[in-house]
């Protein structure tokens, strides 16, 4: 019988973990494998298995400062990382100049001073005929 107080969906973050270990074995196993680190990141769809991913290559290098591998795969965690990041930055319209916003509002004036004077003549024009 399952436990009233397990957390809902703890089975598929224990099963997303250990694909995730799987995985990184795999790499570990071809380290200078270039296409099974790419494979690797390929799988990384969010900021928070990127975090993870960037977390296993800064652990080697600490252990193999030198390794040129980790170094190229760090590098390409961080780049990965900065598009996700910038990507969900929310978008906003850039900001009329502002001579642009002047000339639309000496614009939308002198039209309706047009439309004033037309009016007035329109009723002087018709008053006269009365």
């Amino acid at each position: 019988m399952a436990d009233i107080h397990e957390t809902p969906g703890t089975d598929t973050v224990q099963a997303a973990e250990d694909a995730e270990e799987k995985a990184w074995s795999r790499v570990v196993a071809v380290w200078d494998d270039e296409q099974s680190h790419r494979a690797y990141l390929k799988r990384c769809t969010d900021l928070e298995a990127l975090a993870a991913a960037g977390g296993r290559y800064r652990q080697v290098l600490a252990e193999r400062p030198g390794d040129a591998m980790a170094q190229r795969m760090r590098d390409e965690v961080v780049k990965r990382a900065t598009v996700y990041g910038l990507a969900a930055l929310p978008r906003s319209q850039p900001e009329k100049p502002l001579a642009l916003k002047r000339f639309a509002l000496l614009a939308s004036l002198a039209f309706a001073l047009a439309v004033a004077w037309a009016s007035y003549k329109l009723v002087v024009l018709l008053g006269a005929r009365s």
